[in-house]
């Protein structure tokens, strides 16, 4: 990121609520996700 090589990442952390019973029972399984947008760049004055 110093060097410049990237100018624009996006992290995205994911996670599930898994539990036997739950695939068992052949349910859906709840799951979620958080995403951050990270720019890089001068700002122009």
């Amino acid at each position: 990121m110093k060097r410049g090589e990237f100018k624009k990442i996006l992290v995205v952390a994911t996670g599930a609520l898994l539990s036997p019973l739950t695939f068992q029972q052949e349910e859906t399984i709840p799951c979620i996700a958080h995403a951050v947008s990270i720019e890089f760049g001068g700002a122009t004055q």
